[in-house]
């Protein structure tokens, strides 16, 4: 049976090839994909500066499992900043870090007491916050949890068996993911059913930074969220219909599986595929998410607004 991870690449040249609100600029692929790779070194391995890397690789596995499971809710930082708190990616890591180091919510039997509670104290959510942004809260908490018990009860409470059975392969632990509830990042689209897996491929690829031992990585494309796409719209190589662009930059939320949302989403990763087949040199598709990844927070791209969606999927 052909993996989901499989057939991204294929569905999303499709969605490019119908988009009625996103067009790829192909013919400016070549040059951006040898600015990118000259301009940003390759990322080799996961930074302990905002992440909890371990001797004990059970304990790094877990961590990277934990923050993955929570690794969503980008369309939510905007009512955070709204109440003066900054919550990004490298802040729910380091939360969550912190959380490892004190020996807290560091296994799978502490992951299914989880609440939104614990989750507001660890991102240093303030009172006054803590009801506008208790629906992230609550569903940071409820994913953890549906991760706890899928490892208590399928895994001996063992991520590394989670990896054993994946036969240390970052598709099929992909695959794996892809069928829990909590990561399932499928959608449909003019009548064909449409996988974008991005936090069920970012696990995978996490899991190989952080322990060097996954193979495969050839078989996985972008981690398509709102800040890659932003990027190849600020750098010319995606152009968005007139009305979705408007939409984009008057902060109007985009609705999770809409047809301009998974358009935009297939199209960076279309565009990605493109920019690999050009490439001067051997690269993955991961290697070129990252080095785009780091692009969005150069301050002339992070100041334009990228699109804003309400999604556990990014």
């Amino acid at each position: 049976m052909t993996k989901q991870v499989e057939k991204i690449a294929s569905a999303c040249a499709w969605v490019a090839q119908n988009a009625d609100h996103v067009k790829i600029h192909t013919e400016k692929i070549p040059e951006y994909t040898r600015f990118i790779l000259a301009k940003y070194p390759l990322v080799t391995e996961i930074s302990g500066d905002h992440h909890y890397i371990s001797a004990d690789k059970e304990k790094t596995a877990a961590y990277i499992l934990a923050l993955d499971s929570i690794n969503f809710g980008s369309g939510y930082f905007h009512i955070a900043q709204e109440c003066g708190i900054e919550l990004e990616y490298t802040v729910i890591a380091g939360g969550l870090k912190k959380a490892f180091e004190r020996g807290e919510l560091d296994n799978p039997e502490a992951w299914v007491q989880v609440t939104a509670a614990d989750f507001s104290l660890l991102l240093s959510v303030p009172q006054g916050a803590q009801q506008q942004l208790d629906k992230l809260m609550t569903l940071f908490a409820g994913h953890l949890r549906q991760t706890g018990e899928k490892i208590l009860a399928e895994y001996q409470g063992r991520v590394l068996d989670l990896l054993e059975r994946a036969n240390h392969s970052v598709a099929d632990l992909a695959d794996i993911a892809a069928g829990w509830k909590g990561f399932h990042d499928v959608h449909s689209y003019k009548g064909r059913e449409i996988p974008i897996l991005k936090r069920a491929q970012i696990l995978a690829s996490d899991m190989n930074l952080a322990l060097s031992s996954l193979k495969d990585m050839d078989k996985l494309t972008i981690f398509a969220d709102n800040m890659v796409p932003h990027v190849l719209r600020c750098d010319g190589i995606l152009e968005y219909a007139a009305p979705l662009a408007a939409k984009i930059d008057g902060g109007v939320p985009l609705l999770s599986g809409s047809a301009e949302e998974i358009e935009i989403r297939a199209c960076a990763i279309h565009a990605v595929e493109l920019m690999k087949a050009s490439a001067p040199q051997p690269v993955t598709s991961v290697n070129i998410d990252h080095l785009l990844w780091h692009r969005g927070y150069e301050p002339e791209l992070y100041s334009k607004p990228s699109h804003r969606t309400l999604t556990t999927d990014y």
